[in-house]
């Protein structure tokens, strides 16, 4: 049987990522196995017969990290390392009848995982509230729109967090 490839736009926010993970695993039970991501989220997907993969993901920044300490440790776990974008991990596993494949089994771990991409957008809103100020004293005619747009991302950055703090809520509930 020959391989195609085929490439398919999807958009996810951060706080989607399980959405995302089970999007995925109906792709490879329909046979079409992600083996790339771009930016953005474009994803590459091979043909094959059809398995039912699960698929995983984490958030790490590569600044803190020995990536093939962490890779190694999923590895360890029976993960397949598949692809990487703007700090999420993609990590996929043969199906076990009757049993949940999960990179964190406690919402602790989770919970972590969110928190650090809490850290990366706070980090991200600085430049854009820097902007916003500065913008406003400058006198030019193509300020305006600049400022509109930075706003309306400064305000779309806002409900990712609030959003990414909700999903932290859900889990300690849990």
């Amino acid at each position: 049987m020959d391989k195609r490839v085929m490439r398919k736009f999807k958009w996810f926010w951060a706080w989607q990522d399980e959405d995302e993970e089970a999007w995925l695993r109906e792709m490879s039970n329909e046979g079409w196995y992600l083996t790339g991501i771009g930016f953005p989220t474009i994803y590459s997907f091979e043909s094959g017969e059809p398995k039912d993969l699960v698929y995983r993901l984490d958030y790490r920044s590569h600044w803190k990290m020995d990536k093939e300490d962490y890779l190694q440790l999923f590895r360890d776990a029976g993960w397949e390392y598949v692809e990487q974008m703007a700090g999420w991990h993609y990590f996929r596993q043969q199906a076990q009848p009757g049993e949940e494949l999960e990179i964190y089994t406690d919402a602790e771990s989770k919970i972590e995982k969110y928190q650090r991409l809490l850290a990366f957008l706070g980090i991200l809103i600085l430049p854009l509230v820097i902007s916003l100020i500065n913008l406003q004293s400058r006198p030019y005619e193509w300020v305006e729109f600049l400022l509109v747009f930075i706003f309306l991302l400064f305000l779309l950055y806002v409900y990712a967090i609030v959003k990414i703090w909700m999903r932290i809520g859900q889990l300690k509930r849990l």
